[in-house]
């Protein structure tokens, strides 16, 4: 049986986790965030030089700065640009340069990158070309139901690991008692599943059936939670599965729209960005797995010592009454 503090941990360790994953920021957010570093990392890489120039030696206007906006001018081969990082990316797009006639400006995510009219080509494709890195936040809704199961898995399994211990299971005074051959301590406690059970058959003198029946009782109450491991194992890549799927249909769906010039370059992100899905569930299954199995272990184990523990008493409980008759 469930003990009413487990209970109660049990009813508010759901929501409160769902609290902390809010709080913590876990939540679908399908806007992606560019830094100003990553834009310099791909200079750098393509081996295009850059140094950084104050900004009041640069006349390049802009118009629908916030203050929360952070803007850096760079010199690259004698051409100027500005590069704005905005917090939101339909901000960014709000940004407008006062001198359109002698700057280009182009848009990226989060990014705005504002340079000398039609003096680095090479610039503003390696700028064109950066894109966010992948990350949970764009796997959508089904952040969600794989967040329900790591919860699960964790609570499931930590709650088993402390509830299978010796102590509560088969303790070792209770082994050493049977390897000796003693008749359990009737100022045992009923602290642990053995105990419970040498409590019933020392003062209830139940029959054999009897003792078996509550005997099973008490392996049954082992597994309690188990099958929810399994339903994270089989769930979770199902889920996984799912939002890949979903992915893939909202890929080709935007396909047509988009042309055939940019179809490839919107396939292969899609088809990334779709798999996160199945990472994270297979991540999560994965492990759950691995306890499952570990648990499953530990509950064969306990349940053979019970299993020995109920044939001693039963035989105890003969020879006690076998005695009393012939008395």
């Amino acid at each position: 049986m469930i003990s009413p503090v487990k209970r109660k941990v049990f009813i508010h360790f759901i929501p409160i986790a769902f609290v902390l994953l809010f709080n913590s920021g876990c939540i679908p957010d399908t806007d992606k965030i560019l830094t100003s570093e990553d834009f310099l990392s791909v200079l750098t890489e393509n081996s295009i030089p850059f140094s950084g120039q104050p900004l009041d030696a640069k006349e390049l206007p802009v118009d629908g700065l916030r203050p929360s906006d952070s803007q850096n001018a760079f010199d690259s081969n004698d051409t100027a640009f500005l590069l704005i990082e905005c917090t939101l990316s339909e901000h960014a797009k709000s940004i407008k340069s006062g001198n359109s006639e002698i700057v280009d400006v182009y848009y990226n995510e989060n990014l705005v990158l504002i340079v000398d009219k039609g003096r680095s080509v090479k610039l503003v494709e390696c700028f064109l070309s950066l894109k966010p890195p992948l990350s949970y936040r764009q796997i959508g809704i089904f952040i969600y139901p794989l967040a329900a199961c790591l919860v699960l898995a964790v609570f499931i399994t930590t709650e088993r690991l402390y509830s299978l211990r010796r102590g509560l299971t088969f303790p070792r005074k209770v082994e050493k008692a049977l390897r000796s051959g003693e008749f359990p301590n009737k100022k045992w406690k009923r602290k642990s599943s053995a105990e419970r059970i040498s409590n019933v058959a020392i003062e209830q003198k139940p029959s054999q059936e009897t003792l078996l029946a509550y005997s099973r009782l008490e392996i049954a109450a082992l597994e309690k939670g188990l099958f929810l491991l399994e339903v994270v194992v089989a769930g979770a890549p199902l889920i996984g599965l799912l939002g890949t799927a979903t992915g893939l249909v909202q890929v080709f769906s935007a396909m047509p729209a988009n042309g055939l010039n940019n179809g490839t370059e919107i396939f292969s992100e899609g088809i990334a960005m779709a798999l996160l899905t199945t990472i994270i569930g297979l991540a999560i299954a994965i492990p759950a797995l691995i306890g499952h199995a570990y648990l499953c272990r530990v509950v064969d184990k306990r349940a053979a010592s019970l299993d020995w523990l109920t044939a001693r008493l039963i035989d105890a409980v003969g020879r006690d009454k076998t005695i009393h008759n012939l008395k």
